[in-house]
């Protein structure tokens, strides 16, 4: 195991330095039994890169800005809450039983669009007002914490 130094009182109780993102995205599913999967993307220049996920894998792996709901919320500078995928035109299916889905983006201290967290659930309507209050909270200390 690796030592990284002394644990600073003010880090998130899901900090982990010598895993940063993996260790936002098992503390971000762990926060409701509907988070079918859960996962971090890297925006590099004009596409999303998947990092640290936990779920079934996705083909999904590069999304280019505009393209299905994560790369909505790059293009629009928006969070997304899609009660139900089926009525979106634009969904990229990641798994048939995927029924809602909840992107959250994440800031650098400037407010730079530099990720996103991309959660899928099998209910319909599965993110309520408390799930993204939640995930915002995790996304804004990890923007604060992003690793260069």
């Amino acid at each position: 195991m690796k030592a990284v130094g002394p644990i600073n009182p003010e880090w998130p109780v899901w900090y982990d330095p010598a895993a940063v993102l993996g260790s936002a995205v098992r503390y971000v599913a762990s926060l409701s039994p509907k988070f079918n999967w859960v996962g971090i993307y890297v925006l590099r220049g004009s596409s999303l890169h998947l990092g640290p996920f936990i779920g079934t894998p996705s083909e999904h792996k590069v999304i280019r800005v505009g393209q299905g709901v994560c790369g909505t919320a790059v293009a629009e500078n928006a969070d997304q809450n899609v009660p139900d995928v089926r009525a979106r035109d634009n969904y990229l299916a990641c798994s048939l039983e995927t029924r809602s889905e909840l992107v959250i983006l994440i800031r650098d201290l400037k407010g730079k669009v530099i990720g996103q967290f991309d959660i899928d659930s099998h209910v319909i309507n599965a993110f309520g007002p408390d799930d993204v209050v939640q995930v915002r909270k995790i996304a804004q200390e990890l923007g604060e914490l992003w690793p260069e």
